[in-house]
């Protein structure tokens, strides 16, 4: 796919979300085809002749790939009631400057403001940067993103629903850190030893609507931390903007939505098939009566969504790995504790074909490979992970890809050895391609193949969409059961949260084109 195709593909997004932000207030969008090629859009965004010609067959390509972003949810449901999600919309985007997180744009507030969060299942608070002073991030430009890009900060005087959450409240959980009573109720949150948000709670509406034809308003008064002060990943390139928790406590958003009556206790978040790729999530959705599921549990102090893995083969062989893992959003990669993580990399890399590149010590991930000069896709062994009740799932995407500073290609399988951390973790890149339910009244995990935006869910035959590859390679595995014999691979930066290194600006920050990076900023102005 040509620079040009990439442009217009991610325009497409650009302006659905431009609509979104722009609806009026009785829930209905205006899409009208000619904004996505306006005269005003090309002269905002500096395409000029760049935007295909209208009645092109470029110009019906990217027409065709914008209804597919905007059609409706799945067929063949478990719902009984019509799902709910953001007043903007379902869509979120995995943003590689930003981490490579899923974030969506979440209005707050009266009058409501909108903000670029990450979502994520590992933790269960929502915050928002807050009276922070010099700690807040207010443009994307000051942490290296080479465009400006303002950002909005949360004001709780300027919402007229905003209201503090004393210590004598049952809603303050961090009661202990008082000093009486009726003193406004603090926070301080962890994400590791380095990253972490503190600040004061408070009350105030997340503005949301239904996902059907009416788009009908609701409005959901939510437990929202006014951070304070934001250090680490929060102060460099990830959740800048603010974290929507979508953990099992009860002041999580899912939890305070099924206490209110709003929606079911459950929700879904589909993954796309490529590594920054769109995707949806969707509040009070209980999935497919035909997808995969395996029960999940909560262990303390970890509160996130645990799985078992009863069997992971390779290639068809069964490798020797039992593992309990969390399943976390918030993990652009996969974490795994030896001895799993010494066995299956070993497994995969003995049937890897291309030569593996010398380990990088300013590089967490150790298997790493380069491509050969003519090849134009990347064998690779399947993997398939065997969950507890016989469920399974395969996994679509198992490596990124980058360029090095000669220009070549190379590729890294996307699996990081836990060293800090004292438990497995599922990420983003183990369930590419896959709606993901967390039905939290049954505590089911479910999962199901999908494209995120069609009216059916993916068949097993039905290669990737080819509006969201990019110019890398394609990724192949041998054909078992019915997955489809090539797979596309999207690479993400090589800066993952959590990762057990530090990636550095040396080598990491080389692999990446800037005119990829560059390319990469669309789908996040599309919030703004």
């Amino acid at each position: 796919m040509d620079v040009a195709r990439q442009v217009f593909v991610l325009l497409s997004v650009l302006v659905v979300c431009w609509g979104f932000e722009r609806c009026e207030a009785t829930g209905k969008f205006g899409f009208e085809v000619h904004h996505i090629f306006s005269d005003s859009v090309k002269q905002s965004l500096g395409l000029g002749d760049l935007v295909p010609e209208q009645g092109s067959l470029e110009y019906f390509k990217v027409l065709a790939h914008r209804d597919r972003l905007i059609r409706g949810r799945g067929l063949a449901s478990n719902n009984d009631e019509t799902p709910i999600t953001f007043d903007g919309g379902n869509l979120t985007v995995s943003v590689k400057l930003l981490g490579s997180l899923y974030y969506a744009n979440v209005s707050v507030g009266t009058p409501p403001s909108s903000f670029l969060v990450a979502l994520d299942t590992g933790s269960d608070l929502f915050w928002l940067p807050c009276n922070c002073g010099t700690t807040c991030i207010r443009d994307l430009e000051d942490i290296g993103v080479p465009q400006s890009v303002p950002l909005n900060l949360y004001t709780p005087n300027a919402s007229t629903t905003s209201s503090s959450i004393r210590c004598s409240d049952k809603r303050c959980f961090g009661s202990k850190k008082c000093s009486s009573p009726s003193s406004i109720c603090p926070y301080q949150i962890s994400y590791s030893n380095s990253t972490g948000t503190k600040g004061t709670l408070l009350q105030d509406v997340l503005h949301l609507a239904t996902e059907d034809e009416n788009l009908t308003p609701v409005k959901a008064n939510v437990t929202l931390g006014c951070g304070q002060k934001q250090t680490g990943l929060f102060q460099r390139n990830n959740s800048v903007n603010g974290v929507l928790g979508l953990g099992i406590k009860g002041y999580s958003v899912p939890s305070l939505l099924a206490k209110a009556n709003i929606t079911a206790n459950s929700f879904s978040m589909c993954f796309g098939r490529v590594i920054g790729n769109v995707g949806r999530i969707s509040f009070g959705d209980r999935g497919y009566t035909d997808q995969e599921e395996t029960p999940f549990i909560s262990v303390a102090p970890s509160t996130a969504y645990g799985v078992n893995i009863s069997g992971v083969s390779v290639a068809g062989d069964p490798v020797d790995i039992r593992l309990f893992a969390k399943f976390d959003t918030g993990s652009s990669f996969t974490h795994l504790r030896e001895p799993a993580y010494g066995v299956l990399t070993k497994s995969f890399d003995e049937l890897v074909e291309d030569r593996r590149r010398p380990v990088d010590p300013e590089l967490p991930f150790e298997f790493c490979y380069d491509l050969s000069p003519n090849a134009t896709t990347i064998q690779f062994p399947l993997v398939e992970m065997t969950f507890i009740g016989g469920s399974k799932i395969i996994l679509n995407n198992p490596f990124f890809t980058a360029r090095t500073q000669e220009g070549n290609v190379m590729y890294c399988l996307g699996v990081l050895k836990s060293v800090g951390l004292k438990i497995n973790v599922i990420g983003q890149n183990f369930v590419a391609g896959y709606r993901i339910v967390f039905d939290r009244e049954r505590m089911i995990l479910g999962w199901k193949q999908s494209l995120c935006f069609e009216d059916e869910s993916l068949e097993s035959t039905t290669p990737p969409p080819p509006e969201v590859e990019a110019p890398a390679p394609s990724v192949s595995a041998p054909p078992p059961r019915s997955l489809p014999p090539t797979v596309s691979a999207t690479p993400p930066p090589i800066n993952p949260r959590n990762s057990t290194g530090n990636p550095g600006t040396g080598g990491a920050a080389n692999l990446i084109p800037l005119a990829s990076q560059l390319l990469l900023l669309l789908p996040l102005l599309a919030f703004l």
